[in-house]
């Protein structure tokens, strides 16, 4: 899975719940006072959630990225090692 695809994932999942609580504060307004109360206080938690999730979906994307270029820098210095061992093989070193 790629950071992108992780950025896409915490995308939806904002504007997904963005929506979901839109459609609660809407609904507020037609119900009973203790019940406009009760999904208020639903709504505080699940807007707390939200955020969490969604901070969480920002440093997992932040994580893979550091670890590609980490992949890529360890990745770049071995070929560049391996090349200069290449680099010092001749054909008397090989027994040819």
């Amino acid at each position: 899975m790629s950071a992108s695809t992780v950025d896409a994932h915490g995308d939806e999942l904002w504007l997904r719940h963005g929506s979901a609580d839109s459609r609660v504060e809407a609904a507020q307004v037609g119900v009973p006072a203790q019940a406009a109360t009760a999904l208020a206080g639903a709504l505080t938690k699940w807007q707390a959630d939200t955020t969490a999730l969604f901070g969480r979906f920002v440093e997992l994307s932040e994580a893979m990225r550091t670890a590609a270029l980490g992949y890529a820098q360890t990745d770049a210095h071995n070929a560049a090692r391996i090349a200069g061992v290449g680099d010092q093989v001749t054909a008397d070193n090989l027994g040819l």
